[in-house]
């Protein structure tokens, strides 16, 4: 079984480059991402990891005000020029922050 937590973003933006955001995922961003990709036929999280960042950083910004609810998830994907995760060792071959306290059984 899997021991999924709820990951950190750092995120830039190109419409302030400047500045970068740090956003925490809740539970309720991860709903949001399995009743999204499942609507739309996205891939799994391990299959588009650099999407379910993308998402995730965008559910996050909407819930905490960072950005306004008008603000669409096409519109922020355009805008973003880098997500990453700082709780991720830069060498970690998996790029999935979430499977890394993965169980084995």
């Amino acid at each position: 079984m899997q021991k999924l937590g709820t990951p950190r973003f750092l995120v830039r933006r190109m419409s302030d480059e400047e500045k970068t955001l740090e956003l925490q995922a809740t539970n309720a961003d991860l709903v949001l991402w399995d009743m999204t990709r499942v609507k739309h036929r996205w891939p799994k999280f391990d299959e588009a990891p650099f999407l379910w960042m993308t998402f995730l950083s965008w559910a996050a910004a909407r819930r905490t005000g960072t950005i306004t609810p008008e603000i669409t998830f096409e519109e922020w994907k355009a805008d973003v020029l880098e997500v990453t995760n700082p709780d991720v060792e830069p060498d970690d071959e998996s790029g999935n922050p979430t499977l890394a306290d993965q169980d084995s059984g």
